[in-house]
Formats: C-alpha cells, sequence, structure tokens
C-alpha cells in the first residue's frame, strides 16, 4: 500500500504502528466517503463460451489450469475433431516477494469435448519454460505454426508435424 500511497510510509514510520492502526486512522474520513468501492468474487482461470446473440457462459477451467496465470490463448483444432480446443501460455516471474513466481505452466491445451466442456493437456511431452507474453499463428511450408513471444527471453516456435503432433523447433 505504501507504494501506492507513499504518505502512510510517513504517517507510519513502523510496520507494527501500521499494522495496529485502525482502517479510520490510515485514511481521513473525508476521504473513505469519497472512495469508490469495487469487489472481485471469481478469481478462477475461465473461458466464455459464445452462445450466440450476445449471451455468453462463464466457465471455470479444469484444475490443471489453476495452477499459474496465463497471458495469451489462440484458437486452435488440436485433435482434427473441428472442435475449437485453445492452446493456452503463460507463467508470470515479476510477483512480489511473499507470492512467489507464478510458472507451474509448460504450455496448456484445452481440448474442446463438446457441450462445453474442456480436458487440459499438455502438448504432446513439449515444455515450454519462461514467461510467454504472446502467441500468434503462422504457416511455414504450408503447416501451421505458432511464435510464442517470451518477456526478457529469445521468442520460440512450435509447429504441427501432423494435427494432433505439436513439436519443438
Amino acid at each position: 500500500m505504501q507504494h501506492q500511497l507513499p504518505n502512510i510510509k510517513k504517517k507510519f514510520l513502523y510496520a507494527e504502528d501500521f499494522a495496529k492502526a485502525s482502517i479510520d486512522e490510515i485514511f481521513e474520513e473525508k476521504k473513505l466517503e469519497e472512495a469508490q468501492v469495487h469487489t472481485a468474487s471469481y478469481f478462477a482461470n475461465a473461458i466464455l463460451i459464445n452462445n450466440g446473440n450476445l449471451d455468453f457462459t462463464l466457465k471455470a477451467l479444469p484444475w490443471e489450469a489453476q495452477l499459474t496465470s496465463y497471458r495469451d490463448a489462440i484458437v486452435v483444432d488440436a485433435n482434427g475433431d473441428n472442435l475449437p480446443d485453445v492452446l493456452l501460455m503463460g507463467n508470470y516471474y515479476d510477483n512480489n516477494i511473499q507470492m512467489g513466481r507464478y510458472d507451474a505452466d509448460f504450455g496448456t491445451i484445452l481440448v474442446n469435448k463438446g457441450r462445453g466442456s474442456f480436458d487440459c493437456e499438455t502438448i504432446n511431452g513439449l515444455q515450454v519454460r519462461g514467461q510467454v507474453r504472446h502467441v500468434r499463428k503462422i504457416s511455414i511450408g504450408g503447416q501451421y505454426a505458432f511464435i510464442l513471444a517470451k518477456n526478457n527471453d529469445s521468442t520460440r516456435v512450435i509447429r504441427y508435424y501432423s494435427q494432433s503432433k505439436p513439436s519443438n523447433r
């Protein structure tokens, strides 16, 4: 909070004093009355399924896709069944010390099982390490490939040799 409100550091020189202070001791009454209140109650990684006519269904991803934060996703057909699957990429290392790194993903595909149901699968043994920020589909020799832009790292290309087997390149 001190980063956002530097006056707090001046008002409370010691962490113990800040920890013991009530909300009224930290903020002026007028500021509290004028403050906007926002709440958050949904924290799961989720997908919005388009039902048409601007109607969407929010669906939490499987538990395996809750282990890190994702930064980008792209629709693919990972298994040739003509259902839209989702290639997820992410991780985030720049958290504060207390939270630690979010680095539990090495590349995930949400395989569409139909009727809004998805299974979480790895990319056939491929391990994409690091913080992927963007994924873009390209074509190499008539086959789909994906460029992965990583934070503070080199880009990476993964390519499908067949419709169901992405390969590291």
